[in-house]
């Protein structure tokens, strides 16, 4: 039988794993182990060691020691990942020790806590989790260092076919006080116009746009920190995606939500899709605004781009429940007409 080399690397690893389980460790001698690395490996292991102020020998151990423990699935490297997680959770959104505490308090944290990591560990209960989980927009699994992923584009950041329970989720956040901003993320160049002429039919490549809430929330004692939750990430070729955020965008003007749209690498789309790195840390510094939502879809000013398109979405929208949920929550009505002239939204 010929094995293909994902499947002969399995089996070599595993081998290996097996042998190290039935062999004792030697502690009694230290044996210097030389190691030749390529040039542009070297240098990315002296930047990675910079940044972590560690010598190239400590990463190399640290590395290979985090392969060993992810390898043979040892329970006390699972242990060590969750309180590892948990003060990643907190450093990334600038929360010192106090304010996790305070953050925590309800679910028996304490400072002296935070020092043992017995107790810390202890005290991560499924609720402790749970709350962990909903206010930083991380994954459960994540947390309980069962997968390496942090976020997942669930069922409840679907923006698609799925508008208004988006638009409840958005009013929650406002009615406490969140401040929610509606980030429309878009690559670097992209071309909407030549993604809407092609319309789906495959000629250009797909223009990728998403969402992504970003939240203002504070401590009880007044520590403010910023959240962000990665919502669903589409097409703009499809006219059915662009019709549905367009009408989100619709309802975020009607509830005086900002929405902000920016521009960014399309290697940062791919990690935001992917969930292996925490959202915050993509994307605390985005920066100014490098584009308009409301030049696309606007009761209140001239729409700019894909007008006709936008006189079609602005009749569903109307004859959707969204206009009511607005207003429910405090929203002004709409205007008679889908925008007014340039002249008079000055």
């Amino acid at each position: 039988m010929k094995l293909s080399l994902e499947t002969l690397l399995h089996r070599l690893v595993g081998r290996g794993v097996q042998i190290a389980q039935q062999t004792p460790v030697r502690t009694d001698e230290r044996s210097p182990t030389s190691i030749r690395l390529k040039p542009a490996t070297k240098h990315f292991l002296e930047a990675q060691a910079t940044a972590l102020n560690t010598s190239v020998q400590g990463l190399i151990d640290l590395i290979l020691e985090g392969v060993m423990e992810a390898t043979t699935d040892d329970p006390l490297s699972r242990l060590r990942s969750i309180r590892e997680r948990f003060f990643m959770l907190m450093k990334a959104h600038e929360l010192d020790l106090p304010a996790a505490v305070e953050l925590m308090s309800t679910f028996g944290f304490t400072l002296s806590a935070l020092s043992s990591p017995d107790r810390l560990l202890d005290l991560m209960t499924p609720a402790a989790i749970r709350h962990l989980s909903e206010t930083f927009h991380v994954s459960e699994e994540w947390l309980r260092a069962a997968k390496d992923q942090a976020v997942s584009i669930d069922v409840d950041v679907r923006w698609y076919k799925n508008v208004s329970a988006m638009a409840q989720q958005l009013i929650t956040h406002k009615r406490a006080g969140r401040r929610p901003e509606l980030l429309i993320i878009r690559r670097q160049g992209a071309d909407f116009e030549r993604a809407f002429e092609d319309n789906d039919n495959g000629k250009v490549p797909e223009e990728p746009v998403g969402a992504v809430l970003r939240l203002h929330r504070s401590t009880p004692s007044g520590t403010t920190y910023t959240t962000f939750q990665v919502w669903e990430f589409e097409r703009w070729n499809y006219w059915r995606c662009r019709e549905q955020l367009k009408m989100l965008i619709a309802f975020c003007e009607q509830l005086r939500i900002p929405t902000v749209g920016h521009e960014v690498r399309q290697e940062l789309i791919r990690q935001l899709v992917e969930g292996k790195r925490l959202p915050v840390e993509l994307l605390d510094r985005l920066g100014s605004a490098a584009w308009q939502p409301d030049d696309y879809a606007s009761f209140a000013f001239e729409v700019r781009h894909e007008r006709g398109e936008w006189i079609s979405v602005a009749k569903t929208y109307r004859e959707s429940d969204l206009p009511n949920l607005a207003t429910d929550a405090g929203a002004m009505p709409l205007p008679d007409k889908p925008w007014r002239p340039a002249s008079m939204a000055a």
